[in-house]
């Protein structure tokens, strides 16, 4: 027999089928209506003696699934059609039967069919007692069906497993009410945790403790509702750290509409959280840039709309309110008038805004701004370029300056200037003037008043000399007193004159050999050093200075200091010259009265003196004249000194590049 029955059903209905069929089959009706409808069952029924294991009774049901016929299925056990039995094995297994232990043996085997291939079967098998004899009653389902279903839920499993292990996300099955019981491998990955330490409610303890209490609220409505569940949270890994996932679950339905389990993923979105954070924090920072910019800034797009003015932009176009900010350029012109500072008025297509949206860079475009219709007008700079992003993209962006009180301050400066330049002019003509009548004064004192003073010094001394014995002691005192006087006023002509010429004379400056110089100078002082010690130290150093200045200064400086150590036991005069830092320092120390540091600021003044004339004799102009010299060189001077323990003066000038050959003819 070729043909074969598969029964497809299972479950309840296998289940009562049998019991059905058993209750037939031990009716005792083998022959009527009972046997009528175990022939047509679509189960397998057997029927077996409990001694010799030999088939008594098999169904056409079976008969057709084995391919045997009756005759020779008597001849047969079912250790003939389950290979997996022995006969020990097989008897063990129904001694519980002939005990009376069990009522029914339920086990799943194979029956092997004549041509050698073989099919599963589930089997009730159950113990048959009639009068006078024990027979095995055996129902057994052809459970293909069954298997062929089983092993394509266990593949669609072993797939939806091998997906979801697949997948970056987190992923979980959580059971109706809320308690999960599966994760897939990222899940253990990620958090470190064992699968008894995630069992039931265990995923609780990777949360925020702060949060929890909200996505336990959320995920508990969710359940409530059978709605999806969706949330943003952060869960603990392996490490200790945190990191946000976006969560999302779906019910899972039976075809009954029924929730059977929750499917759910975590998505870890902690670093574009992070990025998008950075980026809105940036976007802030940006924006507190632009509005607190003392520059106005107007944006816009390829298609003329203005899409953003900052703060200063608003205050420099009269705009007191954001919202009432103009949002394109034709809006604009209907306001504003643009015109260059000279008062011509820009068409709108050599605007500033439209000239950048044509391709050019604009830098530091002074143009008037106007409001139409009303005496507001201010003098505003335009730069501006376009910036490019993404594929042909860009943003033309106009920055302003106000410069209103600039231009209006540098007017002022222009009118300041010309007023000054003629003021200038003014002083200048009034010093010219003033420098002749100083000449004419000079030669007024060098000819006019040395003619008087020359008579008064020679009638005085033929008086001394022809009525010498004619006068007492006290006309004879009167007259050197005359003479003394004269001398003095003359002296003092001579060094104002010095001095007016020092004032007068052009600024000029050559190389002059130092060593040579000091030299020549000194050679003047020879019939008045007297018992002075005099000591010399200055190396071959080249100093930019006007040789006539020059000697000037140093000679005021040796005279003072002989006249103020002339005192001392011993005289000691020293003059040194040290060069340092490009500069050569010029130092004249005596060992003299020295004076009092209090009063250093009156000692280069013209006509001051620290000490009595008497005692000492000058005309109070010396100093004052080695100042003057110094600064017309260039240099300066300054001096060092202790009451009673003499002083130093310093007279500090550049020293000449070596390059340079010309010499002074001081040389």
């Amino acid at each position: 027999m070729n043909s074969r029955v598969e029964n497809h059903t299972g479950g309840a209905s296998d289940a009562k089928k049998v019991k059905d069929d058993a209750q037939l089959l031990q009716s005792g009706d083998t022959d009527g209506r009972a046997h009528s409808i175990l022939e047509q069952s679509l189960n397998e029924i057997y029927l077996l003696d409990a001694q010799t294991l030999r088939f008594e009774y098999v169904n056409r049901g079976a008969q057709c699934n084995l391919g045997y016929d009756m005759a020779a299925l008597r001849m047969m056990t079912p250790l003939d059609l389950k290979p997996e039995f022995d006969e020990t094995s097989f008897r063990a297994m129904v001694k519980p039967l002939l005990c009376g232990e069990k009522e029914v043996i339920i086990f799943e085997a194979s029956h092997l069919r004549a041509d050698g291939t073989r099919y599963p079967v589930e089997v009730h098998l159950q113990l048959s007692t009639q009068p006078g004899r024990a027979a095995f009653l055996a129902i057994s389902l052809d459970i293909t069906a069954r298997r062929r279903a089983e092993l394509a839920l266990q593949e669609r499993e072993e797939w939806f497993h091998t997906m979801v292990n697949t997948i970056p996300q987190l992923a979980w099955i959580a059971n109706p009410d809320g308690s999960r019981s599966w994760y897939n491998q990222r899940w253990y990955d990620y958090t470190g945790a064992t699968p008894e330490e995630m069992e039931g409610w265990g995923w609780q303890k990777l949360h925020d403790p702060e949060l929890l209490p909200e996505v336990m609220e959320r995920w508990n409505n969710a359940i409530a509702s059978e709605q999806v569940f969706d949330m943003e949270f952060p869960l603990r890994g392996a490490d200790g750290q945190f990191r946000i996932f976006l969560t999302r679950a779906e019910p899972l339905r039976n075809s009954e509409g029924r929730i059977v389990n929750w499917l759910g993923t975590n998505t870890d979105v902690h670093d574009q959280r992070l990025a998008e954070q950075a980026k809105r924090e940036t976007e802030r920072q940006l924006q507190v840039v632009m509005e607190n910019m003392s520059e106005g800034l107007v944006v816009s797009d390829f298609s003329r709309r203005l899409l953003h003015w900052n703060r200063a932009a608003l205050k420099m176009h009269d705009i007191t309110n954001a919202d009432e900010a103009l949002r394109d350029i034709d809006s604009f012109a209907k306001m504003y008038e643009l015109s260059t500072l000279d008062g011509s008025v820009l068409p709108g297509k050599l605007w500033p805004l439209i000239r950048i949206l044509r391709g050019e860079q604009l830098q530091d475009l002074e143009l008037r701004l106007r409001r139409i219709g009303t005496g507001w007008v201010r003098v505003v700079s335009y730069s501006g370029a376009i910036s490019h992003y993404g594929d042909g993209k860009g943003l033309a962006f106009l920055t302003i300056k106000d410069i209103t009180e600039r231009k209006q301050a540098e007017e002022a400066l222009r009118d300041a200037k010309i007023n000054l330049e003629y003021k200038v002019n003014e002083r200048t003509a009034q010093l010219v003037a003033k420098s002749k009548e100083l000449e004419n004064f000079c030669y007024s004192v060098s000819h006019d008043l040395r003619a008087p003073l020359r008579g008064i010094d020679g009638y005085s001394r033929l008086l001394l000399e022809s009525y010498h014995e004619r006068l007492d002691e006290e006309g004879r005192s009167f007259l050197k007193n005359i003479r003394a006087a004269t001398k003095h006023m003359t002296d003092l002509i001579e060094d104002l004159l010095a001095y007016s010429k020092l004032e007068r004379r052009m600024a000029s400056s050559t190389p002059v050999r130092l060593s040579t110089f000091v030299s020549n100078l000194l050679g003047q002082f020879q019939n008045v050093v007297g018992d002075a010690r005099l000591t010399v130290k200055v190396d071959d150093f080249r100093v930019n200075a006007d040789p006539d200045a020059l000697a000037i200064a140093l000679r005021n400086l040796i005279d003072n200091a002989l006249k103020f150590s002339r005192h001392a036991p011993q005289p000691v005069i020293e003059i040194l010259a040290q060069a340092g830092d490009g500069n050569c320092t010029i130092s004249v120390r005596d060992n003299g009265i020295g004076f009092d540091m209090r009063f250093y600021d009156k000692i280069f003044e013209i006509f001051q003196r620290l000490h009595r004339v008497e005692d000492y004799p000058g005309t109070g102009i010396g100093l004052a004249m080695v100042q003057k010299a110094m600064e017309r060189m260039g240099g300066r001077v300054w001096a060092e000194s202790q009451l009673g323990a003499g002083a130093v003066f310093f007279l500090q000038l550049p020293l000449s590049s070596r390059s340079q050959e010309t010499v002074s003819p001081t040389d």
